[in-house]
């Protein structure tokens, strides 16, 4: 079976985030990259989407409430129309640099306070679907199953990604709940859910060293379970433009 193995890179926090994306590249099928407004510049996205297309990774938007001081970890109760704008403001961002490097955005996810928000607030999932699509309806909107973000989306006919958290237990009312740090329980977890059928991709955890050691776990376990790590093939789309050199003036 495939399964897309994802993660958040470019960061661009420093040197200490620059190491966690170079030990997170060689693990991942898909990239999903913080597009600077709760996190991410402009010259790590850029690095991220150079970084994507030299190793053939698919490139995702990590988008997020615009709150830098909190790191996007914060709930952020924003007017539906307000919040799609400003998604689509990410998009454009990721879009263009990664046009610079001939790599496209296939997929979006929201990322943190706002993954918690579209699993059950009509408004924000409703929001992030509005945004794609009015800005590219080809791409995939990775989610939790059952998710309202994803039976939005499902509703409006956009593509959607299930995804699993090896990492993280889930509480009684379906949200995530307690980190989970043991490297073989983690690996244990992410194979016995792709066994299940029930999801498309696994996100691997990377904050801290013992998490993505618990990545780098899974990224084995999946391999020798006999999954291959690819993540799903994109809809065709037209040729992108090359850029072409100015002539000097005489």
């Amino acid at each position: 079976m495939e399964i897309d193995l994802t993660a958040e890179v470019g960061h661009g926090l420093g040197e200490a985030a620059i190491a966690a994306d170079n030990a997170l590249w060689p693990l991942i099928s898909t990239a999903l990259v913080p597009c600077g407004v709760h996190a991410g510049d402009p010259t790590s996205i850029l690095r991220a989407c150079s970084e994507a297309e030299a190793r053939e990774v698919s490139l995702g938007a990590a988008v997020g409430y615009a709150d830098r001081m909190g790191g996007g970890e914060r709930f952020v109760d924003y007017d539906p129309d307000d919040l799609a704008a400003a998604i689509i403001y990410q998009l454009g961002a990721l879009d263009g640099l990664a046009l610079a490097e001939q790599a496209r955005v296939t997929r979006v996810r929201p990322s943190g306070a706002l993954f918690e928000a579209a699993r059950t607030d009509r408004n924000h999932a409703w929001a992030l679907v509005n945004a794609v699509l009015d800005y590219d309806p080809s791409l995939t909107i990775i989610g939790l199953p059952e998710s309202r973000l994803l039976q939005t989306a499902e509703r409006n006919g956009l593509s959607v990604a299930r995804e699993f958290q090896p990492h993280r237990l889930q509480n009684a009312n379906g949200s995530l709940g307690a980190v989970v740090t043991d490297p073989e329980t983690v690996a244990r977890r992410a194979v016995d859910a792709v066994a299940s059928g029930g999801y498309d991709c696994v996100r691997l955890p990377w904050h801290t060293q013992a998490e993505r050691d618990c990545a780098r776990a899974v990224r084995v376990a999946l391999v020798e379970a006999g999954h291959v790590i690819a993540s799903p093939q994109a809809p065709a789309q037209p040729e992108l433009p090359v850029h072409l050199a100015v002539a000097g003036r005489v």
